[in-house]
Order: structure tokens, then sequence, then C-alpha cells
């Protein structure tokens, strides 16, 4: 990273996007224009940084234009080649010199036709708060020049009669709300957005989930006191939000009194508040408390509590494995069904030999004589082959099967596996309907250990009483991205019924990434190679060196490997920055992929290039595509064209600026695609679950998202060779830390030890 000298500079700049603001000062993103040269410089980026000795940083809002009088110096980041640059100016004097009008601009660009943003901002530009008189008196002469179409203008007058709110659209840009919280709250509280952001303004912490800034616009604007019931109500709300965004259930005292001494400054006596809080919300009914050991109290938020409990009868209704109303005329011969599946397997894989293991024997028997059983293990044990084993044995009942699991991308992996028909459980719970259930569906989830309480309580609410549900998963890879645990949970228990994989299939006896794999799994830090050429890499480097090192190691055998990170943002290891660096190194001068841009109507360029590798991050099941998917660019089109998208029965005609391999098959890129593509040549390792590659390469640095599962599901996506690049002491401190799922706090084993 280099920077140039500072230098004062004299802008004016339109404010568009707010990084912070608190009451320490505001970093702001914005453009740089001059109206009377007729520059709207998008090109280049500004961040401008306000302090509170500057001016009111609250003043600052997107779509405002600002005299901005500064140090400036230009940053400039490169990576192989790859160069990012923008121009940072410490404010030194800070002048409005044209308010944003930017939820009257908002507004504009999301409820009126043919009025997209850049032409709304223009209109607030060229006539600022009159804009609302001549809307209130249609007044079609006042926009004739900048709206020449008078159908244009008939549709903006009746859109604005029948839904605009002046007072509205003043009152929340006059209270300093945001732009992204008042479209929300206007949405939902329509003309009754005064009244209740009056009588409570941390409503707005249901739109915004930043206590910060909602706490600092009810005290400035709307004059809340520190030891108000409406702010100690939305505090003690706020602290089981963030228990519950942190993967926990529930919380205990200890928790909330951090999370109100956090919350509650600067009032000297947080605990103080806390308690007439908790005096409150037990009145209230705004959370539940249960006793638990030791005499101390778990505390839920209403909703989750009824979730988890909800969760807990559901399982606890399965375990009792009451007589079926509807059982077969004739018992199943398991055994019998095992050896006619064996014969078939050695017939199909020309493996005289094979036969299923003890423990894969006893999964297919447990979990067809169960009607609720789960089954682990890790990569490559197998789980796939019980699977196909299992409906060989559930086919005999005639009963309905669906299987699914969380994603996309592993729901593929299942069809193409099981060669049987598979559903993403989001897919499923809105399109399955309660006659195709039947009275006692078999259902089975793969990746389980992905399945937060969420998702099971819609399945739990879903499934009939008599369903026979099997759950399918390795608890030791990255827990779920919402809160609770559940396979982790159920695996733990006696009382159920639970089998676990370990023989590894996938690699043979001698191959060294099981063995690394089961060393992590169990905490102990396994014996990697310094050399390139190993099997079970680790190779340490400084954070500033993991860019250069990958891209060193990815560029020896680029058609083999898939780059794993952990998070999408990290200057020094994140996916998004490698997929940049590759970008430009291997596509960036090839030709390059555009689409018209929806707001303007012009061809612009989608930072997409023959030849990139590309993710695919929504489902399109009629076109075989998942979230998740994994493809490459292969060509670009010199102008969009009409395509058949449907096949040759049904004739879908789509516009079309591109084609790509992805997941083996073609598929044309379409101009609805480019905002569900992303680079792919780094991928998270939460994308990646489900999947396996012949060599993996994993930057690791210190942060709050490394630990022993984020590692062991990575090394277990390797087929041939892993290796690992970067900090080796938080690798290993990570391994050796019990892993961060494992201490979530979580009723649902309580609750089903009390059923």
């Amino acid at each position: 990273m280099s920077r140039s000298e500072p230098s004062i500079v004299n802008e004016t700049i339109r404010v568009t996007r707010i990084r912070s603001s608190n009451r320490m000062g505001c970093i702001a993103y914005g453009y740089r224009i001059d109206a009377e040269a007729g520059i709207n410089d998008r090109s280049t980026a500004f961040v401008i940084s306000v302090s509170a000795s500057t001016g009111s940083s609250t003043d600052v809002s997107v779509g405002g234009i600002y005299e901005v009088y500064g140090d400036a110096r230009t940053v400039r980041r490169e990576f192989d080649g790859f160069q990012v640059s923008e121009t940072q100016i410490e404010v030194q004097h800070l002048r409005l010199v044209s308010p944003s009008g930017s939820q009257v601009v908002q507004w504009l660009s999301d409820n009126i036709p043919r009025i997209g943003e850049v032409k709304a901002t223009k209109l607030w530009d060229e006539l600022g708060e009159r804009l609302y008189e001549i809307l209130d008196d249609t007044d079609h002469g006042a926009l004739s020049k900048l709206l020449p179409s008078q159908e244009v203008r008939n549709g903006l007058f009746e859109g604005w009669a029948k839904n605009g709110d002046r007072k509205t659209l003043r009152f929340v840009q006059d209270k300093g709300i945001p732009l992204d919280l008042a479209r929300k709250v206007i949405r939902f509280h329509k003309k009754n957005t005064v009244t209740a952001l009056t009588e409570d303004p941390y409503r707005l912490i249901s739109f915004a989930g930043n206590w910060a800034r909602v706490d600092d616009i009810a005290r400035e604007k709307f004059g809340v006191q520190l030891d108000d019931q409406r702010r100690l109500s939305a505090a003690l709300e706020e602290i089981l939000y963030r228990v519950s965004s942190s993967g926990h259930t529930c919380a205990t005292l200890s928790d909330l009194t951090r999370g109100a001494a956090k919350l509650l400054r600067p009032y000297k006596a947080p605990n103080e508040l806390l308690a007439k809080a908790l005096s409150h919300g037990r009145a209230s009914g705004q959370f539940v408390a249960l006793p638990v050991a030791d005499g101390d109290m778990m505390f839920y938020a209403p909703g989750t509590f009824l979730i988890e409990r909800t969760c807990a009868v559901f399982i606890e209704s399965l375990l009792e494995d009451s007589p079926s109303s509807q059982r077969p005329l004739f018992a199943t011969d398991i055994d019998a069904v095992i050896r006619d599946f064996e014969f078939q397997e050695r017939v199909h894989l020309g493996m005289p030999d094979y036969t299923l293991n003890q423990a894969q024997r006893r999964a297919v028997e447990t979990s067809f004589g169960k009607r609720f059983s789960v089954i682990t293990g890790g990569a490559g044990v197998g789980k796939t082959t019980v699977l196909k084993a299992l409906y060989k044995a559930l086919d005999t009942l005639g009963r309905p099967r669906f299987q699914m699991a969380l994603s996309g991308r592993a729901t593929a992996r299942m069809i193409e596996a099981t060669q049987e028909p598979a559903w993403t459980i989001a897919s499923f719970l809105s399109n399955v309907s309660e006659g195709e259930l039947g009275g006692e569906p078999v259902i089975v989830i793969d990746e389980a250990s992905m399945l937060d309480v969420l998702t099971f309580y819609r399945l739990a609410n879903k499934l009939p009483a008599a369903s026979h549900l099997i759950l399918v998963g390795d608890p030791y890879q990255l827990p779920p991205i919402g809160a609770g645990l559940v396979l982790h949970v159920l695996c733990k228990l006696s009382s159920v019924p639970s089998v676990e994989l370990t023989e590894v299939r996938r690699q043979s006896k001698e191959s060294l990434i099981p063995i690394a794999a089961k060393a992590v799994r169990d905490g102990m830090w396994p014996k990697f190679s310094s050399s390139e050429d190993a099997e079970v890499v680790f190779l340490p480097c400084d954070d500033k060196d993991i860019i250069t090192t990958v891209m060193r190691l990815y560029d020896t055998d680029r058609s083999s490997t898939q780059i794993l990170g952990a998070t999408r943002a990290c200057s020094s290891a994140g996916v998004q920055t490698i997929n940049n660096v590759c970008h430009t190194q291997y596509a960036n001068q090839m030709k390059p992929l555009l689409a018209a841009n929806n707001e303007t109507g012009q061809i612009e360029k989608t930072g997409f290039c023959e030849g990139d590798l590309l993710l695919y991050t929504k489902n399109d099941w009629n076109r075989n595509l998942q979230n998740g998917c994994l493809g490459k660019l292969t060509k670009v089109y010199d102008e969009a064209r009409m395509v058949n998208v449907g096949d040759e029965d049904l004739l879908v005609l789509r516009s079309a600026v591109g084609e790509a391999l992805i997941e083996g098959a073609f598929h044309y890129i379409l101009e609805s695609d480019i905002d569900h593509l992303d680079h792919a040549y780094a991928i998270t390792v939460h994308k990646a679950q489900g999947s396996q590659f012949p060599r993996v390469i994993v930057p690791i640095r210190k942060s709050r998202v490394l630990d022993r599962t984020f590692i062991y599901t990575a090394i277990t996506r390797a087929q041939k060779q892993v290796i690992l690049v970067g900090d080796v002491h938080a690798a290993q401190r990570a391994v050796e830390l019990p892993p961060k799922a494992f201490s979530r706090q979580v009723g649902l084993d309580r609750m089903l030890l009390l059923q």
C-alpha cells in the first residue's frame, strides 16, 4: 500500500454511502460533481472523514452535496499487478451545498414507473424543496423540461396523489433518519409513520438492527432520556437479539449484564437500569426465564423459546415410535435388501469384494427401523452409500419420500449421487402440498450440520406427526449460520438413535488427508509438511504475503485447484480480494461481458470477462442452476441476443449476453443472471460444504471466524492435496480450542431431557 503526500483540496462531493457514523465523527463515500462544468465523475472514489469538531456528523446524509475542504491524499493498494486507488480527505471544513432529499428521491425511484434513481436525483437537484409543492399542485409546466413525456408526468402525479406523503418524508428527513431506515419504516407504517415513531422511536430497531444509530436518533432528535422505559425495553430486546445473532438461543444473567454495560452507557449504573428493564420485561412478557443448574436462569426471547420448544416436542413425538397406522402386509427383510444392494454395487463398480462395512449396515438397519434417526460421519465415509441402500429398503414400504438439503448445491449433489429427485428445504416448505406428503412421509435431510433451529421449526410445523425423519451430516463441519444447533445436540443424546461412520472410503487408506482431518476434528495439531508437493501442507507466512503465496501456488495447477477462504471482505486473505487479483491476472485483458443497466438502460461493463470463473448465487431449477454452482465464462456476445432457455416442447425466450460451462453443462448467461454471479477463483468454505475438489488452497489468518470447524471443513474438501497458507500459530490455536459451535447456549438438549 502506498500513500501520496497530502495536499489541500476544495471539492464538491455527492455522498453515496455512509460507512460509519457516531459521536466521534463520520466516514462517508462519494464522488466529485461540478454542475457548472457538467462534471458528474462516478469513476473516482472519495472517502471523506468528518470529525465531531468539524461539524455534526449526523447532518451528513446519503444524496447530499457538500463542499469539502481539507487534506487529501491518494491511497493505492496493489496485489500482483492488481491496483485499487481512492482519494481520502481529512475534512477541515464542511458546507452543505444542497440537501440530499434522499427520502423523496428514493420514494420516487421505488414507487413511480420509469422514474429511476438517476431521474429522481436530477429532479431534486434542479428543484430542491420546490419539488414537494410541484407534486402537491400537479404542476406539469414546472416539470415539462425535465420530464418531457406527459405519460411519465401523469404516472408521477398519480402515484404521488395516491401514496405520496409530504409530511412523512419531511419528518424522517428532519429527524435525520438514514435513508435505508426511512424506506423500510415508511413501507411498513405508511402514513402512520410519524405517529408510530413519535410514540416510540426505538421501533426503528426492528428495521435497522443498529442500536448505536437508533439510540442516537432517539436521544438527540426525539429527546429520549437515558432511563426512559422505552429505551430500557429496547435495550433488553437488542441484547436478546444479539444473543441470537451470535448463534445462541438463550442468555444467562451475566450475558444480559455485559450487554447492558455496552448499550446503556453513558449511564453510570447500567445494572440499575437492567434491573428496571427486567422487572418491566417480566411483567410485560418480554422474555421467558427458565431455571437451570446451580440456581442460574436462562433468558429467552419469547419467539425463540417457542421455536425451540416446538422442535423439542416434535422430536420427542417421533422418538416415541408409536405403531404405524399403515404397516406393510409383509415385513421387510433388511438383510436380503442389503445383500441385493451389495450385489448391484459390485456389478456397477466392478469390485467383486464390495460390501457395506458394519457401521454402514447398522446405519441402514437403524434408520429403517426407527421413525427418527441420525447418521453422522466425516467426508468420504460412505454416508451417501448408506442412503442408497436405505432407499432400497424404504421402497418396500411404498411411502412418499423427500430428500433435501439446506443449500442448492448440496441438493444438486444429492440428486447426482442418489439419482433421485431432491429439494432445497426452502422449496420443499413452499411447494410440497399436504396431499403430496401423505400421512407418513419419509424425510431425509443431508448436510444437516447446517440446519438451524428456525428452519427445523418450520419443518416441524409442516411435517405430519407420523413422519419418518433421518438427519445426515457431520457435526464437526461449520455450524449453522442461523441460531441454535440441531444435529450437534441430537447426536450426543443417548435417547436419539444415532450411528457414526468412521471408515474413509473416498481416499486410499494410505492418504494423509483423512488422517489430518481426524486429528483436527479431535483437537490435535496434525503433521503438516512444508514441501509444496506433499499431500497435506502448511506454508507459514505473514498476512501481507498470503495473497502473493496463494497466487503463486494457484498458478501451478489452476484447473484442479479451488481456493477456499473464511470471509469475503478481508484485504489480506478475503475471497473478494483474491477474486479481484485473479480476475486482473487471468481475465481482465479478455473480452468484457456487457449488459444493460436496468436503471439507465445503458450498456455497461459487468466486471466479468471471457475466461472468468463464475459462482452462481441463486436457485433456478428450471435451468438446473443452483446457488453455489461453479463454472467458467466461455463466450461473450458482441451484443445481447434472444435465446431459448426452454426445451424442444416449450419455447422460452430470454436476452442472453454470453455462454458458460457450469458444473460441466452448457448454459446461456442471461442479462437477468448478472446480479446473481460472483467470481469463483476463491469461494468461502461455507459455499464449499458438500463439495470436493482435487486440490485445495486455504489462506489462514487470525480472525473471529477462524476455528477448528473451519480448518476441518476446508481440509475435508480436498481429494488429493490441501495447502494451508498463512498464520500457523493462529491455525494451531484454533484447532486446539473447542469449536465455537459447541459453546453455543441452546435449550434443545435440556428441553428433550425434560420431555
